[in-house]
């Protein structure tokens, strides 16, 4: 297969491509209000609640959300620092805690349906009891009059019909206000015995010493409002916030994943249908939510350049998608390869982008001089195209699935991230006051980011403060949407740093998908000081008129650069 262009269309363009799919340009560093015009577009005012901004799952993220995000996160976040943030943003807290309550309405109404039904059977068995007689077949003493028997067996089938018909009514107002389908075609736990919820999720994470999550001391420390049905509000730490409690809860199980999935009373429990679907079906909810806010999260990352907590939030979103509680651990990594070799056929399916020919130039000059218009070449081969490829297909014949409904939903999601140092100047000197001159250059394109106006003295300060080769140029994600895709070109597009010298680019290319598969490399290059560089002005000359012979002649484009 032959190499595939991928290239975005400069400093705040979406990119082109053939066969690789770019999904989203986030050139947040380039253009730093992206994560403004992202929360911008779901604001209505400041006083919309967060309920109004996301009604139905609608895939948007509330302004409150994304500023609390904002405020919290530092570029010393750590992977659980942002989910645990993330747990307890209010948008989320405010869904987690109505998904609370309607769990314990839903409760009292199984619990009803439970004690009626007992209360049932009770009679049903008191009217068998009364219909026993006994050997001679009468209840009545000797004397009483005759026809008694007849008389109680007309008394008793009267009853029982009425009973019946009572049960009939019952279940069609059931029917009709919901009642059958949440009371009494579900189990709850607590109530219906061996039925497993939150309770016993929080159990077993317990005994593997994963639960309660072990929170830092700003974290524990912070207070949450808690408004009860009366309208009374008090400030309560997170673990004694039910709403909260059930999003740090579903967190914590979504990075176990691995051990509770396999664990035999799960297991059981799923089997016999012992499953409390009002914390198992929104754990799929809460899930997606988090996807959405991790999202908004890497946004405002963007928006203040901050590499080490973009870093971290695309690695959280690999550790979330997994499915493991950490994401560099020596054996969590072993046992993410061992799987992936087991599920796609030995070590050439392990996931791997090998990087060939990469460089960084700007592709209508000879050199680079500053505040160019730069481009990043990379050749890269998908080593495990060809095992994944078969993996799919083998699936797709064993469910009886049309191969092209599952190949076409494929998604593999990368990141390249470019940020540099500054060595020294073109004649090899080192000059601090140019260097600091990049801080400055940096921080004011920040500072004109709206959303970082509105943001705290101290929060500002974390990321001002930031060296300069912790500040991304750009951060580029590319969707591989052609499972069977082996060989790509990716170009893409960033300004060349606006002081003259020496330069170290990193290049960071790293995956949310997957696990031990992230790489670094560096290219060195001198940016030269425009105002000493010579150019020739481009000449771009218009495009051919189509022909009018037959109208099917394409268009020409002529295009020269000098």
């Amino acid at each position: 297969m032959s190499p595939i262009d991928e290239e975005n269309d400069g400093v705040a363009g979406a990119a082109s491509s053939r066969n690789m799919l770019i999904i989203a340009a986030v050139a947040g560093v380039v253009v730093l209000v992206a994560a403004f015009l992202f929360l911008k577009k779901n604001k209505k005012n400041n006083n919309v609640s967060s309920s109004e901004s996301t009604k139905g799952m609608d895939n948007t993220v509330a302004t409150s959300d994304a500023a609390y995000l904002a405020m919290n996160l530092t570029p010393e976040s750590t992977h659980l620092d942002i989910l645990y943030y993330i747990a307890t943003t209010p948008e989320n807290v405010e869904q987690s805690l109505k998904a609370y309550r309607k769990a314990g309405t839903i409760k009292e109404e199984r619990r009803q349906f439970l004690k009626e039904k007992e209360e049932t059977a009770k009679e049903a068995k008191n009217v068998d009891a009364f219909s026993m007689s006994d050997d001679d077949g009468k209840w009545a003493d000797e004397g009483e009059g005759e026809g008694d028997d007849a008389t109680v067996q007309e008394a008793l089938a009267a009853a029982k019909k009425a009973e019946e018909e009572k049960e009939k009514l019952r279940k069609q107002v059931a029917e009709a206000s919901g009642r059958v389908s949440v009371a009494e075609k579900i189990k709850i736990e607590g109530l219906d015995e061996g039925t497993i919820g939150q309770k016993w999720v929080e159990g077993a994470l317990g005994k593997v010493g994963q639960w309660p999550p072990n929170l830092d001391d700003k974290f524990a420390s912070m207070k949450f409002p808690l408004e009860d049905e009366q309208g009374n509000i008090t400030a309560v730490a997170p673990l004694n916030h039910p709403g909260i409690r059930r999003n740090l809860c579903m967190t914590a199980g979504r990075l176990n994943s691995t051990h509770l999935n396999v664990h035999p009373e799960l297991i059981s429990a799923g089997s016999k249908g012992d499953i409390d679907p009002t914390y198992f079906k929104a754990t799929m909810e809460y899930r997606q939510r988090t996807g959405l806010l991790l999202e908004a999260a890497l946004r405002v990352a963007m928006s203040v350049r901050s590499y080490r907590l973009a870093k971290t939030i695309i690695e959280t979103v690999s550790m979330f998608k997994v499915g493991c509680p950490n994401h560099d651990n020596e054996k969590t990594v072993l046992w993410f390869r061992h799987n992936m070799a087991k599920q796609y056929g030995g070590i050439n399916g392990l996931p791997k982008l090998l990087v060939g020919e990469k460089k960084i130039e700007n592709p209508d000059e000879k050199e680079i001089a500053t505040e160019d218009v730069c481009a990043l070449t990379l050749d890269i081969n998908r080593t495990h195209a060809e095992n994944f490829t078969k993996q799919k297909l083998a699936l797709c014949t064993k469910q009886g699935i049309p191969p092209e409904v599952a190949l076409n939903s494929y998604r593999e999601g990368w990141w390249i991230m470019i940020r540099c140092e500054r060595l020294s100047g073109i004649d090899g000197v080192d000059d601090n006051e140019k260097a600091e001159s990049l801080i400055q250059e940096s921080n004011e394109k920040i500072q004109a980011n709206e959303l970082f106006k509105n943001l705290d003295a101290s929060v500002k300060k974390r990321f001002e403060d930031e060296s300069y080769h912790n500040r991304l140029l750009l951060a580029w994600p590319f969707v591989i949407s052609n499972v069977a895709q082996k060989a790509g070109k990716v170009k893409v597009r960033f300004i060349a740093p606006q002081v003259p010298g020496k330069y170290k680019f990193f290049i960071s290319i790293k995956s949310q998908e997957f696990l031990g598969t992230d790489q670094e490399f560096v290219i060195e290059q001198d940016v030269l000081d425009k105002a000493n560089v010579e150019r020739k002005e481009k000449v771009v000359e218009p495009e051919a008129k189509k022909s009018d012979d037959d109208g099917k002649e394409e268009d020409k484009e002529v295009k020269k650069t000098q």
